[in-house]
């Protein structure tokens, strides 16, 4: 079980105010094929999102956290990242 170890780290002290029934009580990592396998997207182009010179850029796209040899990603930040694409499309004006 060393693997689940490294995903879910221990529960974040907070204060009183911050703590309420919507916060996560732990914080998981989500490996690089996990985060392919919810974007359905390349590795290629996991990594044009993060690269600062490829015209796929997306400064917005939550950067990875060091794992020892390997990255991880914070689940909630590829949660909201996928949510505001989302609400920016609710936005964005119809196509015709």
């Amino acid at each position: 079980m060393r693997c689940q170890r490294l995903r879910t780290l221990a529960p974040l002290p907070q204060s009183k105010k911050a703590m309420d029934k919507d916060s996560p009580s732990h914080i998981r990592m989500l490996r690089r094929a996990e985060v392919q396998a919810r974007l359905g997207i390349a590795r290629s182009t996991l990594y044009a999102y993060l690269n600062k010179r490829s015209p796929s850029y997306l400064p917005a796209f939550p950067k990875p956290i060091r794992l020892g040899s390997t990255v991880g990603f914070i689940e909630h930040e590829i949660e909201s990242f996928v949510a505001g694409l989302m609400q920016a499309r609710e936005g964005a004006p119809e196509e015709r």
